[in-house]
């Protein structure tokens, strides 16, 4: 998992470098807030892979493998119908959203021109993500695996579409668009193969009825609402970077990239664990359920030890991806104390991840909803009071300060919730 985390945030980089080296500043601070615009129609997708990866998983540890694969069914056709739905929201209001969030005049053009065109795929990319999602919580890892690496070697398109036909942005997202489609298909292949390989397979015509769509959303909606809140809290963040200008528009979307890119292995466990904990739950061993979130803390905190060393080490050669660190210094100075910051930052994430996972495993959507909302709060209030003493430096400082409120929360509802299981075992 935590490799298909990867190579899926890996090629959203090279897309970034390709722009930022290839085409130029401009254009690579278009695409980078085009980007946080998409993602804020990418999170309905999220949702339905949460609502996957509980349910499917619940079942699979309960035996109940024709119910299981309904379920599958039934979400994947949900979601295709949510992605219609959205791409004509999406078109009509792309330019409102650019100049909500104070976007360069000059930078207009090409982030309408990407965020159109990759939007207009929605329902592939919707079809695609469930049904990686449908994979992996059927125990096919290496499958999705392989299908998400095929899919990021196709995307390297955009070298053709950007360097040889010289299409300039759109060539990016066409690379991105038909890389997805290509995937998707051979996905549906393969969910329908497997379909057939069951004991008991099931109707292809799907069953969405109002019993079921309200099973589905019980877990789609609120993982849709906690990642929107910060999809557009990061949109608002982005909106208080552009008055800066365009160097530190340069760092910050330099800087969000690699901080996605090394939340992978945090990201990978903390789904893993979610979806381990909901067959353990399904199974009634709790006990087991402790050692788990051991085990999946004690590795994060390695990988953050060696990662955060290789990233002060290598600072300069990151921030050189994306720009030349020489040409574009105040970019440089921007990135490097946010990388700086983001080495405490990411010591506090890993146990958010990871009491994320547990609380969505044991669907307490409300809890998690809770401190994922407490935290954007505390980030954007903090970020906005600070903006003026701190100047750039108020976006780590606010991040940090309103991870660490929020992990010390969510860590003593763990604990409770984990001696909850363990007192229910020993009484049973």
């Amino acid at each position: 998992m935590i490799s298909e985390l990867f190579v899926q945030q890996l090629y959203s980089v090279i897309d970034m470098a390709i722009i930022g080296r290839y085409l130029g500043a401009r254009e690579l601070g278009a695409v980078g807030n085009a980007a946080n615009i998409i993602m804020l129609f990418l999170v309905v997708s999220g949702g339905f892979e949460m609502a996957v990866d509980v349910m499917v998983s619940r079942l699979l540890g309960a035996g109940k493998n024709k119910e299981k694969a309904a379920m599958a069914r039934d979400t994947l056709f949900l979601s295709a119908i949510s992605g219609l739905v959205l791409v004509v929201i999406a078109w009509i209001s792309l330019p409102a959203l650019y100049k909500a969030v104070s976007l360069p005049e000059n930078m207009v053009g090409d982030a309408l021109l990407y965020g159109r065109v990759y939007l207009f795929a929605l329902p592939i990319i919707y079809i695609y993500d469930v049904g990686w999602a449908i994979l992996i919580s059927n125990e096919r890892a290496k499958i999705s695996f392989y299908l998400l690496a095929t899919s990021s070697i196709l995307n390297l398109l955009n070298l053709l579409f950007i360097l040889v036909l010289q299409l300039g942005v759109l060539g990016s997202a066409l690379g991105t668009v038909l890389a997805q489609g290509i995937t998707m298909l051979v996905t549906l292949y393969l969910l329908a193969k497997m379909d057939r390989q069951e004991e008991e397979p099931v109707s292809p015509k799907p069953d969405l009825s109002w019993t079921k769509i309200k099973s589905i959303l019980h877990i789609a909606l609120p993982t849709i609402f906690q990642q929107f809140s910060i999809t557009f809290g990061a949109t608002l963040v982005q909106a208080c970077v552009n008055p800066f200008g365009q160097e530190a528009i340069l760092g910050y979307v330099a800087i969000v990239k690699v901080m996605n890119l090394a939340r992978i292995v945090l990201v990978g466990f903390a789904q893993t664990l979610t979806l381990m904990t909901a067959q353990l739950l399904a199974a009634k061993t709790y006990s087991a359920v402790k050692a788990v979130y051991r085990y999946c803390s004690n590795v994060s905190l390695i990988y953050w030890l060696v990662s955060s060393a290789l990233s002060v080490i290598f600072c300069q050669l990151l921030a050189g991806m994306f720009f030349d660190p020489g040409q574009n210094q105040a970019a440089y100075s921007f990135f490097r104390v946010y990388l700086y910051a983001f080495v405490g930052i990411q010591l506090f994430s890993i146990f958010k991840f990871l009491n994320e996972g547990l609380l969505r495993s044991m669907v307490l959507m409300k809890e998690y909803l809770y401190y994922n909302l407490g935290e954007l709060a505390l980030k954007l209030a903090a970020t906005w009071l600070l903006l003026t003493p701190l100047q750039t430096n108020a976006f780590w400082g606010a991040e940090l300060g309103a991870r660490i409120i929020c992990v010390l929360g969510s860590t003593i509802l763990v604990i409770k919730e984990i001696q909850a299981l363990e007192a229910i075992e020993k009484a049973g």
